[in-house]
């Protein structure tokens, strides 16, 4: 009993089983369309169902395993067996948010997977949390036949993985304006929150969304339904950064004449404010645990040298401290130590750890490649990234691995010519 709606289910055999067979002689009941049995490779006695979406909560569900199962020596299985079970809410842990779609194509799908597989030999679990349907007619107003007719611009999941934020796009309306939704991933509820937003982003408590709008940027308590505006600026163009403890949330946003600049807000006092000593433009920012420290990349120009740069907000010397030439932040892998993009000239763009007090920079050897570095997200907690990377076949797939760069291992295993991997992220 509670067995959690985004778990795969591990159906295992005393004996070396037949791979294909056994697997075709697997069954979930009631069907979802979509699941997979996948024979382990190295392990021939276990095979792993992943349901092709999130199965539904407080439901009994039961596998069943065919006389058309047999083992290595093509023995049939005497009787049918039957595992009957029934379903609670989400797995607790940290999960991945992967964002989908085919080549040439926005993203049409968004799955919830694991941190990695489960044993060896077999692929992280995924399972699809949205899939937009395709166009069943000659057409469907802008989109031919076959075309998806949503397109899934951004999506964040929650630190408690219960609810997702998703920026939707109508492609069956030219010039139709985006829609952000929060969907309740245990329940199915989908609630839609307000035309023209994006850029959303969760506090590290699960309790404020924010995300920016035409008329500014606000917080949204989806529990009591409260919506708050911050006080007027620049509108957002990016996804806020939080600190860890949701003290402070740094604003990435775009001014009229184009600058793009960093703006900070303190989410309780429901104030807006530049950040101090740090005029003109900046992008990327990062906030430590405690928000007392904000990293940003700055261009150059206007007597202002390229590369990442560093702002004590409280205690500590107030005047911006630059890292280094072609440092871009990611994220605090620590109180102490950044994770950041290097694209110092003459050397090969890497993923690098600075420690920010003397400064310090280490290159991690493992990792994404060069032209996958923007695609990089890092784990609230720290310990580790995400990004994505094309595997041997061409096709862009989502990795993980340690902070550190230590245990990459992959999180989704796309086919060829299928869907690819557009964007990962952290979810609770």
């Amino acid at each position: 009993t509670d067995v959690p709606v985004d778990s795969p289910v591990v159906v295992s055999f005393n004996d070396l089983m037949d791979g294909a067979a056994t697997a075709a002689a697997i069954q979930l009941s009631p069907a979802v369309a979509g699941t997979r049995v996948v024979a382990n490779r190295r392990d021939h006695g276990r095979f792993l169902v992943l349901p092709g979406r999130l199965l539904d909560p407080q439901t009994a569900y039961t596998v069943s395993v065919g006389t058309g199962a047999r083992d290595e020596h093509l023995q049939p299985l005497q009787k049918e067996a039957q595992l009957r079970f029934r379903t609670g809410g989400l797995s607790r842990g940290e999960h991945a948010l992967v964002l989908a779609g085919l080549r040439g194509e926005a993203a049409s799908v968004v799955l919830l997977t694991g941190l990695g597989a489960l044993a060896d030999g077999e692929p992280a679990p995924a399972t699809t949390v949205l899939s937009a349907p395709r166009c069943a007619a000659q057409s469907c107003g802008a989109v031919p036949h076959g075309g998806a007719e949503t397109a899934y611009l951004e999506a964040t999941a929650s630190p408690d993985g219960r609810r997702l934020a998703v920026v939707e796009h109508d492609e069956t309306v030219a010039g139709a304006p985006p829609d952000l939704h929060i969907v309740d991933l245990a329940g199915g509820l989908d609630t839609d929150v307000m035309s023209g937003a994006s850029h959303p982003g969760w506090s590290p408590d699960g309790r404020w969304l924010a995300y920016g709008t035409a008329q500014g940027v606000h917080l949204l308590d989806p529990v009591d339904d409260v919506d708050r505006v911050l006080p007027p600026g620049d509108q957002l163009a990016g996804q806020p950064a939080w600190s860890g403890d949701g003290s402070v949330l740094a604003l990435p946003v775009r001014a009229a004449d184009g600058l793009l600049h960093v703006d900070l807000a303190d989410p309780a006092l429901g104030i807006r404010y530049p950040v101090p000593r740090l005029g003109g433009e900046a992008t990327a920012p990062a906030l430590n645990h405690d928000g007392s420290e904000l990293a940003v990349h700055r261009d150059g120009g206007a007597g202002v040298a390229e590369g990442g740069w560093l702002v004590r907000l409280r205690g500590g010397d107030p005047a911006p401290r630059r890292l280094g030439p072609g440092i871009t932040p990611v994220g605090y892998a620590d109180p102490s130590t950044l994770l950041a993009v290097d694209r110092a000239t003459g050397d090969a763009p890497a993923l690098v750890r600075i420690g920010v007090g003397a400064g310090e920079v280490t290159r991690l050897g493992t990792g994404p490649a060069a032209s996958d570095l923007d695609t990089i997200a890092a784990a609230t907690s720290g310990g580790e990234i995400a990004f994505l990377l094309a595997d041997e076949a061409g096709t862009a797939q989502a990795y993980i691995q340690n902070a550190d760069g230590s245990n990459p291992a992959p999180l989704t295993s796309f086919g060829r010519g299928g869907l690819e991997a557009l964007a990962v992220s952290f979810a609770g």
